[in-house]
């Protein structure tokens, strides 16, 4: 059935206007003849101009012009550019060109479709950072036990060895290794640690305290886990006993910070990623806003996390700067919507009441309700009916005091856990854990001048109370 004519009409008039990718049509003068209104919000006004100078101030044809080799050969392009927006600041495009040939088949015109991707390779860039930055061995291998993705610090002792298989490259041997954690991780998804002895390309024998972590591709499923390895060498020569046991004892801990930092990390730009990338494909720009706001804020965090992990060992300097605690919970609640989402499990932000700005370190109090949230939910997951759990996360102040609740109605503890959850390591959650975070969740708290309660029954959830007393707060 043919399509009305007023439909027609309609598509011929607005269709161009109404798609949110900058489109161009240019001549075989490289005049631009035509832009619709996304691209003269991108790349500023068109009219009367040369397509060159437009996309990247030129005055003479590109070098390496794309569309003049579309009108030689007519053939449809796909290409990255750099040039300038409307505002003459660099930025980077990814340029579709299609040739539109006449009923001769003469190429008159090209159309130009740009998408601005210069936030996404900035992001790209500085994840790439942290990873090469982060002060331990780091590798990507896939479930085929190929090494995919290595940073600085493994290439600098084993040298190029992406593409070949993990066994083989670090340990010279010719089959999967017994007690491979990577191999646990893809089982079961969770977080596995083990002492491994690797060889360098020199033949050097390397000590390395290995922690694996799962990699979310989005949708429950992961094809991919990073391992971490701390070379501990040095202390395994150790020949005071009690000095290697305490030193093992810190690379452990050091370890386990590691890879509860990064996981949180991770989750947040995995989350802002998810909406960026949905958005992207829906064409709902208020999604992209959403999935950029949330990978700034966490991209923002990488440094900071970088540059006070090499402390962590001698203790976090707290950095008391004046914000607002309420929006410090309402950021961790983002970071984890989707994932709760994903697991039928219903998270909630409640704000009790308007709560003045407070000097305090939003980066601590973030990481510890980043940790007890991720509990929560973890605690959900572990009930008999993940379907109907909730978790609320709530925020106020009483008497001069802030107040920050993390409820859930999950499995709940006993009384023998809940003696034990603000201890060194302990964990419920077997070789998934790491036995650290509210243990670090307590130091930060107690940090601020406060202290942090639990209240627990099994089979109807759990309470975590952080009480922060403003006349304790730590002074900027």
């Amino acid at each position: 059935m043919a399509a009305p004519s007023n439909l027609d009409k309609w598509i011929q008039k607005n269709l161009f206007d109404v798609v949110p990718t900058a489109i161009a049509v240019i001549n075989l003068e490289f005049d631009l003849v035509y832009a619709n209104k996304a691209f003269e919000e991108m790349f500023g006004p068109w009219q009367e101009k040369k397509c060159y100078s437009v996309y990247k101030n030129r005055d003479s044809v590109c070098v390496d012009c794309k569309g003049a080799k579309a009108f030689k050969d007519g053939m449809s392009c796909v290409n990255e550019e750099v040039g300038y927006d409307k505002n003459g600041k660099l930025t980077q495009y990814i340029k579709h060109t299609v040739p539109v040939a006449d009923e001769h088949g003469n190429i008159q015109f090209l159309i130009e479709m740009s998408t601005d991707v210069t936030e996404t390779e900035r992001m790209r860039k500085e994840r790439q950072l942290l990873f090469d930055q982060v002060p331990c061995n780091i590798l990507l291998i896939d479930r085929d036990f190929h090494i995919v993705r290595t940073n600085k610090s493994v290439r600098k002792i084993f040298g190029d060895i992406e593409g070949k298989y993990c066994y083989e490259t670090l340990k010279g041997l010719d089959h999967q290794c017994s007690e491979c954690t990577a191999r646990q991780s893809f089982s079961d998804g969770k977080m596995h640690t083990g002492l491994h002895v690797w060889k360098s390309n020199t033949g050097e024998e390397i000590y390395s305290q290995v922690t694996t972590v799962p990699l979310d591709e989005g949708d429950g499923k992961f094809g991919l886990v990073m391992e971490m390895a701390v070379d501990i060498t040095q202390t395994v020569k150790l020949e005071d006993e009690k000095l290697e046991a305490e030193r093992l004892a810190a690379v452990g801990q050091t370890v386990a910070g590691l890879a509860h930092g990064v996981k949180n990390l991770i989750t947040g730009l995995e989350g802002g990623m998810y909406m960026l990338n949905s958005g992207m494909k829906k064409s709902n720009v208020e999604r992209i806003q959403k999935g950029m706001e949330m990978l700034g804020r966490n991209i923002g965090r990488v440094s900071t996390f970088v540059r006070e992990f090499l402390s962590f060992s001698k203790g976090r300097k707290i950095k008391a700067k004046l914000g607002d605690p309420a929006k410090i919970a309402a950021e961790v609640v983002d970071l984890y919507a989707e994932k709760a989402k994903e697991l039928g499990i219903e998270i909630i932000n409640e704000k009790g009441n308007d709560i003045p700005p407070a000097h305090m370190d939003s980066e601590g109090i973030h990481e510890c309700l980043t940790n007890l949230v991720g509990n929560a939910i973890d605690a959900c997951r572990m009930s008999d009916d993940t379907k109907s759990c909730h978790v609320w996360v709530r925020t106020l102040e009483k008497d001069g005091t802030i107040i920050y609740e993390v409820i859930d109605d999950g499995c709940g503890m006993d009384y023998e856990v809940k003696q034990k959850v603000f201890t060194n390591f302990f964990t419920t959650k077997g070789l998934g854990g790491t036995g650290l975070g509210l243990l670090m969740t307590k130091k930060i708290v107690q940090e601020h001048g406060g202290r942090i309660d639990l209240e627990s029954e099994p089979g109807k959830g759990t309470t975590f109370r952080i009480l922060l007393p403003r006349k304790r707060l730590p002074k900027p």
